[in-house]
C-alpha cells in the first residue's frame, strides 16, 4: 500500500514538472512567434499562454492510441494544481528578493525591462527603443551592455519579461531558476524511483544533488543564466540516456522524454551561447548512438527510427534557433555573418574568461587551470576582484574555513566554484568512474558503457579545448562525474560496500551544497533588507520633490531604473554629477 502511494506521488510530481516545462517552453515559443508579427509582450501574455499550455498538457496525456486506456483525470488535475502552486510560489519568492548583482542590474534587467515595455528585438536594437516608444529611459550610447542585450541569447529575459508584464515587479521574473530546479528534481526523482525501482531515499538524494547544485543555488536570487543552462543540460543528458535505454519499452515514457529533450534543448540553446555548443555536441553524439543501437537491435525498423530521430532533431533545432533564437542567432548571422557575434568573428569582443583569469594561468594549459581551480580555496581571484599579486591558494581536500565558505555568497565565484568539499568528492568519484568502466567492460554491459563513455569523453574533450575551466559556472558538465558515480553506487543494491560508499558521498555532497545554501540565505536576507530600505527611503524623499537628481554608481547600471518605475517613481533625472550625495540602491541622489 505504501509503495503504491509513493509511486503515485512520484507520478504526480513528475507530471507537475512536465506541466511547468510546458508553460516555460511555450512562453518562449509563443512570445517569439508573436515578435515576428510585431506583437510585443503584454500583461495578457502570461494568462493566455498559461491556459493554452494547460490545454496542450491535457491533450498530451489523453490523446492515446486505440488500444490504450484513457488516463485518469485525477492524476492530470492534481499535476496541474501542484504545478500552479509551485509556479505561484516561485514567482512570489522571486518577487520578494532583490537582485543586487552587477550583471543582473546591467544587461539582464536592461533587456527584461525593455521587452516588458514593448521592445521587439526582432526588428530593432535596444538603443533604438527610446522613451518615445515606451521605454522608461533612453539607453545611453556608451552603455556596452546594450551590445549584450541585442546579440546574446534571450531565453531567460523573454521568460522574465512575460512574468514582469503580468506582476509589475521586475524581480519576479527571475523565477525561472527555481522552476527549473523543481522540474529537474521531479523528473529525475520519478524516473529513478518509479521506473528504475531505486530506493526512495536514494532517488530523492540523487535528484536533490542534481537540481540543488552549487551553480544553481548561488543564482536563485539573481538574473544569472548559468543555473538555467546547467539544469537544462542535465535534463538533456537524462532524456538522451533514457531514450536510448527505453526506446522499445514504455511508449508513454518515450513520448515524455522526447518532449523533455526538445524543451531542454530549446532552453539550453537560448540560455546563452555556450548552450548551443553543449546541447549540440551531446545531442549529436547520442543521435549517432541511437542510430547504431537501433540498427544493431532491429535492422528492419531502422529506417523508421532514423526518420523519427532525424525529424525530431531538425524540428527542434528549427524551433530553438530560427524561432526562439531569431533575435540572437539569426539576426547575428544576417547582420554579421556569425551567429555568435560579438564573441566571435570580425570586430568581436575580447574573451572575458581569459581576461578574468589570474596572471599565473597565462602559460598553463586548460587541464592545469582546471585542476588548480578545483583544488584551491573558494574565492574570486581575478583582475576585477583582487590585487595583482593575489593568486589561487591550494588546500587539502575536504578542508575549509569559515572565511572561505563566506565567499560562496558570490554568484559567479571563480576558484573552486563547485563548493568547499567538492575537490575531495571529485578525486573519489573519478576513481569510481574508472572502476565502473572496467566493470562494465568485463560484464559486457555495452548499453550502459557506451552512453557513459560518450558523456565522460565529451566532458574531458570540453575541458581540454574550451577556455574558462577555472570558472565552475562555465563547466557545468563536470558535475556529471560525481552524479554518475553516486547513481552507480546506490543502484547496486546487492553490494553493501557500494551502498555505504554511495551514501557517504551523497551526504558529503549535500553538506557541500548546504554550506553554500546557508551563506546564500543569509546573503539574500541582508541584501534584500538593504535594497528595500534604501528604495523606500528614496521614495519618501522624492514624493514631495518636483525632481530629484540621481547619479548611477556605474554608467551601465541603468537596469535599476526599472525598480524605480515599479515603485511609481518617475520624478528624477540621471546626471553625471550631483551635489550633496545620499546613498541609494546602485545610485546616489541629492
Amino acid at each position: 500500500m505504501a509503495n503504491t502511494m509513493l509511486t503515485k506521488i512520484a507520478s504526480y510530481i513528475k507530471k507537475s514538472a512536465i506541466y511547468l516545462l510546458f508553460i516555460m517552453v511555450n512562453i518562449l515559443i509563443i512570445t517569439t512567434l508573436l515578435f515576428c508579427i510585431k506583437v510585443t509582450v503584454t500583461p495578457l501574455h502570461l494568462p493566455i499562454i498559461y491556459i493554452l499550455s494547460t490545454i496542450l498538457f491535457i491533450l498530451f496525456y489523453i490523446c492515446k492510441g486505440k488500444n490504450k486506456e484513457k488516463k485518469e483525470w485525477k492524476e492530470i488535475i492534481i499535476a496541474i494544481l501542484i504545478g500552479t502552486i509551485i509556479f505561484g510560489v516561485s514567482v512570489g519568492i522571486s518577487g520578494s528578493i532583490y537582485d543586487t548583482t552587477a550583471d543582473g542590474n546591467t544587461y539582464h534587467k536592461l533587456a527584461i525591462g525593455a521587452l516588458k515595455n514593448g521592445w521587439n528585438p526582432n526588428y530593432e536594437s535596444s538603443r533604438e527603443f527610446t522613451i518615445q516608444k515606451g521605454n522608461v529611459f533612453d539607453v545611453s550610447d556608451e552603455n556596452i551592455n546594450a551590445l549584450w542585450v541585442d546579440h546574446y541569447a534571450k531565453a531567460t529575459e523573454i521568460f522574465a519579461s512575460v512574468i514582469y508584464a503580468f506582476t509589475g515587479n521586475i524581480e519576479s521574473g527571475k523565477a525561472y531558476t527555481i522552476l527549473l530546479m523543481y522540474i529537474t528534481f521531479g523528473i529525475i526523482f520519478s524516473y529513478l524511483y518509479k521506473n528504475k525501482k531505486m530506493n526512495l531515499l536514494a532517488g530523492i538524494a540523487i535528484a536533490f544533488i542534481i537540481a540543488f547544485n552549487p551553480i544553481t543555488i548561488v543564482q536563485i536570487s539573481n538574473f544569472y543564466v548559468d543555473g538555467t543552462l546547467c539544469l537544462s543540460l542535465f535534463l538533456i543528458l537524462y532524456a538522451c540516456f533514457s531514450i536510448g535505454e527505453d526506446s522499445n519499452e514504455d511508449k508513454e515514457l518515450l513520448k515524455e522524454n522526447f518532449f523533455i529533450l526538445a524543451s531542454s534543448i530549446i532552453w539550453c540553446i537560448n540560455a546563452k551561447f555556450t548552450g548551443l555548443a553543449f546541447a549540440g555536441i551531446f545531442c549529436c553524439a547520442f543521435y549517432f548512438y541511437w542510430l547504431y543501437k537501433s540498427y544493431k537491435e532491429d535492422k528492419e525498423n531502422f529506417r523508421k527510427k532514423f526518420i523519427t530521430y532525424t525529424c525530431f532533431y531538425v524540428i527542434t533545432v528549427i524551433i530553438a534557433i530560427v524561432i526562439v533564437g531569431f533575435s540572437s542567432y539569426m539576426k547575428n548571422t544576417i547582420d554579421y555573418g556569425n551567429p555568435l557575434y560579438p564573441l566571435y568573428g570580425k570586430n568581436h569582443v575580447d574573451n572575458m574568461v581569459v581576461q578574468e583569469q589570474p596572471k599565473s594561468f597565462k602559460n598553463k594549459n586548460h587541464i592545469e587551470i582546471f585542476l588548480i581551480s578545483m583544488f584551491s580555496k573558494g574565492q574570486n581571484v581575478s583582475p576585477s576582484y583582487s590585487d595583482e599579486n593575489i593568486e589561487p591558494e591550494l588546500k587539502v581536500p575536504f578542508t575549509f574555513s569559515k572565511e572561505e565558505v563566506k565567499n560562496y555568497s558570490i554568484p559567479d565565484i571563480r576558484m573552486a566554484g563547485f563548493g568547499p568539499l567538492f575537490s575531495g568528492v571529485f578525486i573519489i568519484t573519478c576513481i569510481i568512474a574508472i572502476v565502473l568502466i572496467i566493470q562494465l567492460i568485463r560484464k559486457k554491459q555495452y548499453n550502459l558503457l557506451i552512453p557513459y563513455l560518450i558523456t565522460l569523453g565529451i566532458t574531458t574533450l570540453l575541458l581540454i579545448i574550451l577556455d574558462g575551466n577555472y570558472w565552475a559556472r562555465y563547466i557545468p558538465y563536470v558535475f556529471v562525474i560525481p552524479v554518475f558515480s553516486i547513481i552507480y553506487l546506490l543502484a547496486n543494491k546487492n553490494n553493501k560496500l557500494s551502498i555505504i560508499l554511495g551514501t557517504i558521498i551523497s551526504i558529503i555532497m549535500i553538506i557541500n551544497v548546504g554550506l553554500i545554501c546557508a551563506v546564500q540565505v543569509n546573503n539574500i536576507k541582508v541584501n534584500t533588507a538593504y535594497a528595500k530600505n534604501i528604495l523606500n527611503q528614496f521614495k519618501d524623499y522624492a514624493k514631495d520633490k518636483e525632481n530629484v537628481n540621481i547619479q548611477l554608481n556605474h554608467w551601465g547600471l541603468q537596469g535599476v531604473l526599472y525598480n524605480l518605475d515599479d515603485m511609481d517613481i518617475h520624478n528624477y533625472t540621471v546626471k553625471d554629477e550631483i551635489q550633496g550625495e545620499k546613498e541609494g540602491y546602485f545610485f546616489k541622489y541629492e
